[in-house]
């Protein structure tokens, strides 16, 4: 027999593979072997003594597809080995037999029950939800399409059809409104005076998101609230315009930072406190950023495309007209882009597409609008699962804690939520967050963990 060699951490790795009476967070960097920590507890929920698990009662989710399916290959091939391990002289026994051990010693289980549970894993492995949230949100959708008001062979877009819907529509409807027939061009008039028509088109595609509620946004804009729905909306938006600076600073990065870029840096900046902190915040800002925003965008450094500075020029110029917004221009710009954003949506809709962002906000409305279907799916799923719980945002994560409520229960919002011990497990590392510009969100990352805590769970730290 080889000699065991002890790893620092082996006892939280054992502790969080084989914990099922509470819900646990683990914080693991990148490099420590967390797929292998999943496919490990997926092993002992089927395994586990009492109460194992089917295949088919577990909810694996992750943010990618790949990730998602380099998880179920993993869970595939441990599955093989055990079989292979508890049936004498099949091949790769050796490589099984060590785990077969490990699992009749802590369950008490035999070597023809481990192998039996093992092949009814695969065989039902590919009805397993093991893959991403969105493609999750689907199924749930699928499942209940008069209650989510889909039609059930609606096709999934990842962006390109709905931006190539969007475009169509706003170049008919803006011709609409600018045409000697329009009917509000006083108000036009305004909004051009100090937001370009680009910068306008970003910020309706931003409206556009079925994550915001129009109807939200135009009574909070209405009774002087800019924040909520209208918060969200203009994050989007101030998020796009920071992606597109950031890219341009990286695309001509220099031993020294020139003019333009210095500038363009604090646009950048600016991009990335609205996004964070809102259009409000302004005031308290550093004066001498303001300043700097203000004053004239220099000529076309060596190295920079025309297209490029003309870019880098618009995004400096419209960092500093954020400083000239006030509550009745968002109340215009939205009264303005409202009809348009509705028109986008119920068109994209009625062709049989719901997009990325459909898919969430028509899931999480689902769970929290239908108490029965929300009973139904959490009694369907005994186990939660979440990796790169990092890059998840707070419409995810609000779907993933319905899903992890106590059977019985139905809070209105998140933070009304009962989670179930031992329901809930949770890997991720807010230091790894790739997703800076998007609604991916630290604190809700922090949030959650805090409710884990305060339901009676526990975090457990990987190195």
């Amino acid at each position: 027999m080889p000699q065991r060699i002890t790893i620092p951490d082996e006892d939280a790795r054992i502790y969080a593979e084989t914990t099922f009476d509470r819900n646990v967070v683990v914080l693991a960097g990148a490099g420590t072997g967390k797929t292998t920590l999943l496919v490990n507890r997926l092993i002992h929920a089927l395994m586990r003594e009492p109460h194992p698990l089917a295949i088919t009662e577990l909810l694996a989710l992750t943010f990618t597809n790949k990730a998602a399916t380099e998880m179920k290959v993993r869970l595939r091939e441990r599955l093989h080995a055990l079989v292979a391990g508890a049936r004498d002289g099949q091949a790769g026994a050796e490589r099984g037999q060590a785990a077969v051990s490990e699992l009749r010693e802590r369950y008490k289980l035999s070597t023809d029950e481990i192998a039996e549970r093992a092949e009814a894993a695969l065989r039902d492995v590919e009805k397993a939800q093991i893959g991403t949230l969105h493609s999750f949100a689907a199924h749930l959708l699928r499942l209940h399409p008069i209650e989510s008001g889909v039609d059930p062979a609606f096709r999934e877009d990842e962006g390109d059809r709905f931006d190539e819907h969007f475009r169509v529509q706003w170049e008919t409807w803006i011709y609409e409104e600018l045409a000697p027939e329009g009917g509000d061009h006083a108000r036009w008039r305004r909004v051009l005076h100090v937001v370009t028509l680009s910068h306008l088109r970003d910020f309706a595609r931003a409206l556009c998101s079925e994550l915001v509620s129009l109807e939200d946004v135009r009574a909070q804009v209405a009774q002087g609230d800019g924040a909520g729905e209208a918060q969200r909306a203009l994050r989007e938006w101030v998020e796009a315009q920071g992606v597109r600076g950031a890219a341009l600073l990286a695309a001509h990065e220099g031993p020294k930072p020139r003019k333009l870029e210095i500038m363009l840096g604090r646009a950048v900046s600016l991009f990335e406190h609205v996004a964070g902190h809102g259009l409000s915040s302004l005031s308290g800002l550093d004066s001498a950023l303001r300043e700097e925003l203000t004053r004239e965008v220099p000529v076309r450094p060596k190295g920079w495309t025309v297209q490029d500075h003309a870019e880098a020029r618009g995004l400096i110029r419209l960092a500093r007209q954020m400083f000239a917004v006030d509550h009745d221009l968002l109340r215009d710009v939205i009264d303005l882009l409202a009809p348009l954003a509705a028109r986008v949506r119920a068109t994209f809709v009625s062709h049989g597409w719901i997009s990325f962002d459909g898919l969430l906000a028509r899931a999480r409305w689902l769970l929290r609008a239908h108490p029965r279907v929300r009973e139904r799916v959490k009694h369907a799923y005994k186990s939660i699962l979440i990796d790169e719980f990092q890059d998840t945002d707070p419409v995810q994560y609000e779907i993933v804690l319905y899903l992890a409520e106590r059977p019985g229960r139905c809070g209105l919002s998140w933070p009304e939520i009962d989670l179930e011990p031992g329901k809930l497990f949770i890997v991720g590392d807010p230091k790894q967050s790739i997703y800076a510009f998007r609604r991916a969100d630290i604190e809700a990352f922090h949030r959650v963990v805090s409710k884990v805590q305060e339901s009676g769970g526990v975090v457990r730290d990987l190195v």
